[in-house]
């Protein structure tokens, strides 16, 4: 929800092309990748990028920063519902994969399109910015409150 209050031109193209839903989710977790560091530790030396890791060394590996590589992203500052590819990171990756990304994306898939379909519009229910969570690893607002309006529903 807070990717399109902040690009609503984007939840256009979307309400447009409902099609775009699988893409748009994909989007929501590179552009604010809710997991935004990795604590790893190497099992091995590690050369990369011309640079030393020795084995047992602990490495922080930033996520978020990672989704918006300009090298695998283009306009990685930009949240495009439309992006393809769209190869993050977002839920990890390999072995280290998240184990709840299939459901956190059937849910996004089920969800996001019941309350687009319910609200006509929606807006932040306070003038002040949305306040981030204080923590180092997990990125999100704190709270959203939403005024909505809702879209006239038809009885089935």
């Amino acid at each position: 929800m807070l990717c399109f209050l902040e690009e609503p031109r984007q939840l256009d193209i979307l309400r447009a092309s409902p099609d775009l839903i699988g893409s748009a989710i994909e989007e929501v977790v590179r552009f604010r990748s809710p997991g935004q560091v990795m604590f790893r530790q190497t099992t091995r030396h590690v050369e990369l990028h011309g640079r030393s890791i020795p084995a047992d060394q602990f490495v922080l590996l930033m996520i978020g920063s990672a989704n918006r590589d300009p090298a695998f992203f283009p306009d990685p500052n930009r949240f495009d519902v439309r992006r393809t590819p769209n190869p993050h990171i977002g839920f990890g990756h390999g072995i280290h994969a998240c184990l709840g990304a299939a459901l956190a994306r059937t849910e996004a898939r089920v969800a996001l399109p019941h309350l687009l379909s319910r609200f006509r519009r929606f807006e932040l229910a306070t003038p002040e910015p949305w306040e981030p969570r204080e923590a180092l690893h997990v990125h999100g607002p704190l709270a959203l409150p939403l005024r909505v309006e809702w879209a006239t529903v038809r009885a089935s």
